[in-house]
């Protein structure tokens, strides 16, 4: 087996932590499953001191082969997508496409389902194509943005939490059905696991309209640190192209939970779009980027970084797991 390194990839003062092997070389998925029998540890602790650890110039072909290094750091049977907003697609028990939203536009930094009661503690990325253009993978720490934010919106986000709606159609419609987002085509099933992971729900015929209350700063259960941790600005339709935007205030100003997505404080109240503004701006300039390259695996500590996708143009193929 070659030497295998760690470098930085820096931004400011942002950084990620590269495990790559030495030189320009290649080494095969043995190699690096052997190298993390030693080292899972201090690779562990990587993650959790700066958020994340790609991995870099390993023969990693297709699925079979990221679970295997996923597996490696997975401290229980995994963590399925049922309630997730994102719209993809399932290949198998516990890898997922990467977000199907349409190419041409950017997907805001976020910690993956942070708005539920449940969330992943690591998600794991592979990219098996990469686009001819575009199509990064900003990672932005939320402990830095906790940071950067102005106090005013960190201390209202603190005492209010953040209420996000939801309204999820029986057929097709703007964003993921019912059936797509819980995996299942009965609405006991739906029913049941809204009471369980205390969200509140009304059908309207045969779409759903959902409220559940999240975090807007969150604590690290292991490090105990202070995070940005919500997705109110994702959550807000502001967040989506302005023609589109526009057409459901027309649609929907005295029907609010029609929204197929809002965000409000904790106590109901609007959140100001300037606020909503400022942190999506803050999230993208703090934000790493880099060119994904065919058979990189990046692992993310879901609470201490978030993620969003850039626009691209090509052919894009990034599977996603989590636990």
């Amino acid at each position: 087996m070659g030497n295998i390194i760690i470098e930085r990839m820096s931004k400011g003062t942002q950084h990620i932590n590269v495990v790559k092997p030495e030189g320009n070389s290649q080494l095969g998925l043995n190699d690096l499953l052997a190298y993390l029998e030693k080292e899972k540890s201090s690779i562990t602790k990587l993650c959790l001191e700066d958020g994340g650890v790609l991995f870099r110039n390993f023969e990693i072909e297709g699925k079979e082969e990221f679970l295997s290094v996923k597996d490696v750091f997975k401290e229980t049977s995994g963590f399925d997508y049922v309630d997730g907003n994102s719209p993809r697609t399932k290949l198998s028990a516990s890898v997922y496409t990467s977000t199907e939203y349409p190419k041409e536009y950017s997907i805001s930094l976020h910690n993956e389902m942070s708005y539920s009661n449940k969330w992943p503690h690591l998600i794991f990325f592979f990219c098996q194509t990469p686009a001819e253009e575009g199509g990064e993978t900003p990672i932005v720490d939320s402990r830095y943005i906790l940071s950067q934010l102005n106090p005013d919106i960190v201390r209202d986000f603190e005492k209010h939490g953040v209420k996000y709606t939801r309204y999820l159609s029986g057929a097709k419609g703007i964003g993921k059905s019912w059936m797509d987002t819980f995996e299942t085509t009965e609405k006991e099933v739906l029913e049941k696991y809204c009471q369980e992971n205390e969200i509140d729900f009304f059908w309207e015929g045969e779409n759903i309209a959902l409220s559940q209350n999240g975090l807007g700063i969150g604590t690290h259960p292991l490090t105990g640190e202070k995070i940005w941790f919500n997705q109110a600005n994702q959550f807000h339709p502001s967040n989506l192209p302005q023609d589109i935007y526009k057409m459901l205030k027309i649609m929907h100003s005295k029907n609010r939970h029609r929204f197929p997505q809002y965000a409000f404080y904790g106590d109901g109240q609007e959140i100001p779009e300037a606020y909503l503004e400022e942190i999506t701006r803050i999230q993208f300039e703090s934000a790493i980027k880099f060119s994904w390259q065919k058979g990189d695996l990046l692992m993310l500590d879901n609470m201490l970084m978030a993620h969003g996708r850039m626009p691209f143009k090509g052919e894009r193929k990034i599977y996603v797991s989590m636990c």
